[in-house]
C-alpha cells in the first residue's frame, strides 16, 4: 500500500484536487451562488469600488515582484520591468498546470542553466515565506476566534472547553511551521545562495503583502455594510486564507473552493452568503484574472517565449 501511495502520490493528490474543486463549484451551483453573482450587483461596477480595488490590487502584486526582484538580487540584478514580466507570465502559466509547478519551470527560463539551481531555490524560499505568514496570522485567527466564540458556531465542540482548542490548535500550527522553517533550513542551507538574513527580509515583504490584500478583503466587507469591528473582520478573514490554504485545490478553481470556505466562515457572523462570494469573486478578479490576463498577453510578446 505505502509503494502503490509513494509511486502514484501525484495523481492521487491531482485527482483530489479536480474532485474538491469541482464539488465546490457544484455546491456553488446548487445554491446558486453563481447564477446570482450578478443579481442586484449594480455597485460591483462603481467608479469607487473599481478604483480602490484597482490600487489595493497593483500594491499588492508590486510588493510580489520587488520580493521577487529582491530575490534575483542574490543571482543578478533586474530591473523592476524584468522581474515584473517574469512574475507575471510564471504567475499566467502556473495557474495552468496541476499544483502550480508551471511556475518553478518558467522562471528558470529567464536565467542562465548553471542557476537554475538558485533561481529553483528561491522561487521556494519566496512561496513557503507567503505560506508561513498566512499561517501565522491564521494563528491569531484562531485564537481571536476561540476567545470570543465564532468558532464554536462553526464547528460544535463540547469534549473540551475553548481554551484548550486554541493551545491544541496553536501548538499544531507552531509546530507545523517550525518543522517546516527547519525543514528549509537543512534542504538549503549548502546552496550558496541561501542565507537567513534572506529568509528575513523576504518574510518582511510576505508580512506587507498579506496586509495589504487582507485589507483589501475587510475595505469591500466595510464597502458593503458589514458592521463588525476591524479585530473581528481581520480575524475572521485570517481563518479564510488559513483554511483556504490547508484545501488542496487546482489554482485556477481557488475561486470556488475559496467561496466556499469564505461562505463557511462568515456564517459565523450571519452574512448572507451570495455577499461574501460577491466580495471573493471580487478579490479574485482583481488580484488573479487581471495579472493571470497579463501575464499571458506579455508572455505572447516576450522573446523567451516566441523561440
Amino acid at each position: 500500500m505505502y509503494k502503490f501511495l509513494s509511486k502514484y502520490y501525484n495523481v492521487i493528490l491531482t485527482l483530489i484536487k479536480i474532485l474538491i474543486s469541482f464539488v465546490a463549484v457544484y455546491y456553488l451551483w446548487q445554491h446558486k451562488y453563481l447564477q446570482n453573482l450578478w443579481t442586484g450587483s449594480r455597485d460591483l461596477f462603481s467608479f469607487k469600488l473599481v478604483f480602490v480595488l484597482l490600487i489595493f490590487s497593483l500594491l499588492n502584486w508590486f510588493i510580489e515582484i520587488k520580493k521577487w526582484q529582491f530575490l534575483t538580487g542574490q543571482i543578478q540584478k533586474n530591473a523592476f520591468t524584468e522581474a515584473a514580466k517574469q512574475s507575471l507570465i510564471s504567475f499566467a502559466l502556473s495557474l495552468l498546470t496541476p499544483n502550480r509547478v508551471g511556475e518553478y519551470g518558467v522562471k528558470v527560463m529567464f536565467y542562465n542553466k548553471k542557476d537554475y539551481k538558485n533561481v529553483l531555490g528561491l522561487t521556494l524560499i519566496g512561496n513557503v515565506s507567503q505560506l508561513i505568514v498566512t499561517l501565522l496570522a491564521g494563528l491569531f485567527g484562531l485564537w481571536y476566534a476561540y476567545d470570543t466564540g465564532l468558532m464554536q458556531k462553526l464547528i460544535r465542540f463540547t469534549s473540551f472547553s475553548k481554551h484548550v482548542w486554541q493551545i491544541l490548535f496553536s501548538l499544531a500550527l507552531v509546530i507545523f511551521v517550525v518543522l517546516l522553517i527547519i525543514y528549509l533550513f537543512k534542504k538549503y542551507r549548502q546552496n550558496p545562495v541561501f542565507k537567513p538574513v534572506l529568509w528575513l527580509k523576504c518574510n518582511l515583504y510576505a508580512i506587507l503583502r498579506y496586509i495589504i490584500f487582507s485589507t483589501q478583503f475587510v475595505w469591500l466587507l466595510r464597502y458593503f455594510k458589514v458592521d463588525y469591528s476591524l479585530s473581528t473582520l481581520y480575524a475572521t478573514v485570517s481563518l479564510v486564507y488559513l483554511f483556504a490554504t490547508l484545501i488542496p485545490i487546482l489554482s485556477f478553481l481557488d475561486w470556488a473552493v475559496k467561496g466556499n470556505v469564505a461562505i463557511w466562515v462568515f456564517s459565523a457572523l450571519q452574512l448572507a452568503g451570495i455577499l461574501v462570494f460577491k466580495i471573493v469573486a471580487l478579490m479574485w478578479f482583481f488580484n488573479f484574472f487581471l495579472p493571470f490576463t497579463a501575464g499571458l498577453i506579455w508572455m505572447w510578446s516576450s522573446k523567451t517565449f516566441a523561440k
